[in-house]
């Protein structure tokens, strides 16, 4: 499997991680803070909190975005 699909699974992984512990609700009430989410994400993935805060709100640039497959892994 090439470096970017499974960089690609992982951010999938982490936003799909944010919107489940984002929708807890208690007594009608988000039952977490974005920052608590972004921590506790980033323990788990082994990232910074900045990371995951990146990762979410879109703000990973895709360096890899014109390049072939192929391209991407020479260019490692």
């Amino acid at each position: 499997m090439a470096v970017r699909e499974q960089t690609i699974r992982l951010h999938q992984a982490i936003k799909e991680d944010f919107d489940k512990l984002s929708s807890v609700k208690e007594y009608g009430v988000p039952k977490y803070t974005n920052q608590y989410i972004l921590n506790r994400l980033a323990e788990k993935y082994f990232k910074s909190a900045r990371t995951i805060e990146n990762i979410v709100f879109g703000r990973v640039p895709d360096k890899y975005k014109d390049q072939e497959p192929t391209q991407i892994s020479m260019n490692l």
